[in-house]
């Protein structure tokens, strides 16, 4: 009698196998499992080690996302966020023993083919009873600057400023114009003043040197009474720890973290916020309104919009104006300003 799994043609060259009219090895109703078996090795998630002077944490990647170790430690905005944690972690601020366990990778966007933008973690932080664990999913995306770019009409009062706004598209936002002060991300190798003087080139069309520039993060943490009592940024949330060397006998990078977060609950981004006056003859003023500016090649259509000075806080949704606005008034207070 025939056999039920006896192929319809007797032989069948597959490769240097032949299928031969005998039993079958693997009946039809097994191959479901047999398949599974020979391919959930190629889905299983990989798992690399830190460096040591990161306490060697594992971190775990999905197998859909292709990242290498050295991809993930030379990114610029994890290699400073694990070295802040890990000496924060270290610190007299963490009396209740809170340690760093391990890392899961959840995704990666890369601007390019090789350069990553942004990478969002969990990271996984538990007390010294392994009783409490904190909230850690974290989108790392690096450091930024915000300018409160100002034009003053030139035989007016000193307080007469103009606030140059951009008008962006916001996907994000669910808007096609979003009014906001320039800002952009500082790249891997510049300076946060550089960063400001290029983004005012891009976005509004004014040249100027970073020696013009006013840094308003940086003249706030110095005005700090308790940056002045307690000599660290930390304790007034403007900055973490420094970052934590691989060597006793090296020194270890400046990170400048003079800036604000702008949402620490899931972003490491700090904002340094910068400021310019730009001066301008009186009658030029018009001229600047709805001016058309960006990048058009690399898709940035923006348009100028001028704002009074003293009405910015209601003229804009944008909290890096207000963050902005509001340093500029506080240092002006305080007579720290140099305009």
């Amino acid at each position: 009698m025939k056999h039920p799994y006896q192929p319809l043609i007797s032989s069948v060259a597959i490769s240097r196998y032949t299928l031969q009219s005998s039993k079958p090895s693997i009946y039809h109703t097994r191959l479901p499992r047999a398949l599974h078996r020979l391919t959930r090795f190629r889905t299983m998630s990989s798992t690399i080690a830190l460096p040591s002077i990161y306490n060697s944490i594992s971190v775990k990647i999905p197998p859909h996302i292709p990242l290498t170790q050295t991809e993930l430690v030379e990114f610029p905005a994890f290699k400073s966020w694990i070295s802040r944690l890990t000496s924060s972690l270290r610190s007299d601020n963490n009396p209740d023993g809170y340690t760093l366990r391990h890392l899961e990778i959840i995704s990666v966007v890369r601007f390019g083919s090789t350069r990553i933008g942004f990478l969002m973690l969990n990271a996984e932080v538990r007390d010294a009873d392994d009783k409490v664990s904190l909230p850690g999913t974290v989108l790392l995306r690096g450091p930024s600057v915000g300018i409160l770019a100002l034009l003053h009409p030139e035989g007016t009062p000193k307080n007469n400023l103009y606030v140059i706004l951009v008008l962006q598209p916001r996907l994000a936002g669910a808007t096609t114009s979003m009014a906001e002060i320039p800002a952009g991300m500082l790249d891997d190798h510049g300076s946060f003043a550089g960063a400001a003087a290029k983004e005012i080139e891009e976005e509004v069309g004014i040249t100027i040197s970073e020696d013009k520039l006013i840094n308003l993060s940086e003249l706030a943490i110095q005005s700090s009474p308790l940056l002045d009592k307690d000599q660290t940024k930390e304790s007034i949330g403007l900055a973490n720890a420094p970052p934590v060397s691989e060597s006793p006998n090296q020194e270890t990078q400046k990170q400048n973290l003079d800036g604000l977060f702008s949402s620490a609950g899931l972003l490491d981004e700090v904002i340094t916020y910068h400021a310019f006056v730009h001066e301008i003859p009186e009658d030029e003023l018009e001229q600047w309104k709805g001016r058309l500016t960006g990048l058009r090649d690399k898709g940035e259509r923006i348009t100028l919009k001028l704002v009074r000075f003293d009405e910015l806080w209601k003229a804009t949704r944008d909290s890096k104006a207000l963050c902005a606005w509001a340093l500029w008034k506080g240092l002006e207070e305080a007579g720290r300003l140099p305009y």
